[in-house]
């Protein structure tokens, strides 16, 4: 039997399997090896005889920033970076706080640059890129998704050491296009100019129009 249009309109409609994309977050995880127990002599304590209690010493506190989509993600990866840092683990180790950390000034474009280190399939890579955005967590995810295009590199295998803002002045070569520079002639501030990716070359007039072509267009210039 067929369906009526009532029916048809209840049903959900089906949605792809892709995953939406992950929206990462600034994390400030704060965390520390257990102190240890202190051990209580039972034998002399019902003797009544003085106890000198021993001096725990207490733990170092070690704090990292990480980006992440969530705060279990955040403390899985504090515990991964911590254990190659120290002799400390999981099962002997307590976190103490995760902080959020917010942009200042979302509203201002900034030059982010960022030390990097990648596991690819022929060794360990170390890299310095520069990406331009509102916030850092925008510039991080950039970074993501250019290093799956570029050097098909996973999330997991990327490490963020260190990441700075920079100046307009001291920006690299590939960021200089969009940084608005000093003419040198004038001595004014000259706007950025944005380079055209995709250029579709179209004839002056219609009656140069063509329909096929001896070669194929580029649109790369």
């Amino acid at each position: 039997m067929k369906s009526s249009g009532a029916e048809s309109l209840r049903r959900p409609r089906l949605t792809s399997n892709r995953m939406p994309p992950s929206v990462y977050h600034h994390y400030e995880v704060i965390g520390r090896r257990k102190p240890k127990e202190t051990k209580v002599d039972i034998e002399k304590e019902l003797k009544g005889e003085e106890v000198k209690a021993a001096e725990v010493e207490e733990p170092k506190i070690y704090r990292m920033k990480i980006f992440a989509p969530n705060t279990v993600v955040a403390r899985s990866r504090f515990w991964y970076f911590l254990s190659k840092l120290k002799k400390i683990k999981r099962a002997n180790g307590e976190i103490i706080a995760v902080n959020e950390i917010f942009e200042k000034q979302p509203n201002h474009v900034k030059n982010y640059g960022m030390w990097l280190r990648y596991d690819s399939r022929s060794g360990t890579h170390n890299m310095y890129k520069e990406f331009r955005d509102t916030t850092l967590v925008g510039a991080v995810q950039k970074m993501y998704a250019e290093l799956a295009s570029r050097h098909r590199c996973r999330k997991a295998s990327v490490q963020i050491i260190k990441t700075c803002i920079v100046a307009d002045a001291d920006v690299t070569g590939r960021l200089k296009d969009f940084v608005a520079q000093k003419d040198k002639e004038t001595g004014k501030m000259v706007n950025c100019s944005f380079a055209l990716m995709h250029r579709i070359p179209r004839p002056s007039s219609k009656s140069f129009n063509k329909v096929y072509a001896a070669s194929r267009p580029v649109t790369f210039f």
